[in-house]
């Protein structure tokens, strides 16, 4: 049987670049060589924390762009062919379980993940997106978390002119910070500790950015909004000691937008009064399927040169966790073309 280099997660805080068998193709599949695969912080917390309640073994990686070169024959029927650019979405759902006839694929029970940290993916045809044929399959690999980005979009609607802040511009936090920034928000602000990022984000075309190591931050958001607060404040960073900084710089009747994956086992003191006083939201974000072909038309609008910070081969996929520690990149990207 062929075999592939696929990354696992195969034991508490440990990862593996394994080889393993490419799976045969079943009649409603595909198999797509994986072009790119992008990092994300939910792929390193699986390993060290154990988010969204995943457990080992199993293979990682679930953002990511490529080629296909196989189809059943059911998928063939749905309209894909070989040699169609496309990307994923992280998991297949089964279109029966109640999740997914409510129309909330994104919650099936019977999911399995695509494990696109690999020169191939063989993966049920309605997980894949067809992308336009001269798309550049480096940009399009960061569609699913574009997808997510647009999803918290749309749950916290920004108004013209209202104001923003955003914690953390790590790989995630940029791409958020590029859709706030074609939204009409104004006095868009970043608080982010790591200088380059900083800078990043006012390349981007952020008016402010604070520091919160050497920084007032209340004082700063404070005297960006004219003492008022800030309408929207999307928490990006995951970190349990950033928590409470929405609700701090948050206005009245505005929205904390909590984004990032916290550990699972943090819990945050939350005064009620305070937030009731403030007619305050709290609003988290998931994902959904249904966005994915807005997330595809929308990479031609992201700074996608500033966002991907660094590409590394397949074969240093081990290494390349160990680099997004460093904070250092937004967006790290592997080349699985060069296993």
């Amino acid at each position: 049987m062929a075999t592939m280099k696929q990354l696992w997660w195969t034991d508490t805080d440990k990862i593996e670049l394994k080889e393993v068998p490419i799976p045969e193709v079943g009649p409603n599949e595909v198999k797509v060589k994986i072009a790119y695969a992008a990092l994300c912080a939910t792929d390193v917390h699986q390993v060290t924390m154990g988010v969204m309640s995943a457990k080992p073994p199993a293979p990682l990686g679930h953002e990511a762009s490529g080629t296909i070169v196989e189809i059943g024959e059911q998928a063939a029927a749905a309209g894909y062919k070989v040699g169609d650019k496309v990307t994923m979405f992280p998991v297949s759902h089964c279109g029966e379980c109640e999740w997914c006839k409510k129309g909330m694929t994104q919650y099936c029970i019977n999911s399995k993940p695509t494990g696109a940290f690999a020169e191939y993916v063989v993966t049920d045809v309605k997980t894949v997106y067809k992308l336009p044929d001269d798309a550049d399959l480096k940009e399009y690999a960061i569609v699913e978390p574009t997808n997510c980005c647009l999803r918290a979009m749309d749950l916290a609607p920004i108004r013209h002119g209202a104001t923003v802040a955003v914690a953390g511009v790590g790989g995630i936090g940029s791409i958020m910070l590029n859709q706030i920034l074609l939204s009409g928000a104004a006095r868009i602000t970043v608080i982010e500790p790591v200088a380059e990022k900083r800078q990043m984000a006012l390349d981007m075309g952020a008016e402010y950015v604070i520091d919160p190591f050497n920084d007032d931050v209340v004082a700063r958001a404070m005297d960006i909004t004219d003492g008022v607060g800030f309408d929207y404040v999307f928490e990006m960073s995951g970190s349990p000691k950033a928590a409470q900084t929405p609700i701090n710089i948050l206005a009245r009747c505005g929205t904390a937008v909590y984004f990032a994956v916290f550990p699972p086992k943090f819990e945050m003191p939350l005064n009620l009064h305070e937030l009731y006083m403030k007619e305050g939201r709290i609003q988290t974000v998931f994902t959904t399927t249904s966005i994915m072909p807005r997330a595809i038309k929308m990479i031609k609008r992201m700074q996608t040169d500033k966002i991907i910070g660094k590409i590394m081969p397949l074969s240093e996929a081990v290494e390349s966790f160990d680099v997004f520690k460093t904070s250092k990149y937004p967006k790290i990207l592997l080349d699985c073309s060069k296993p």
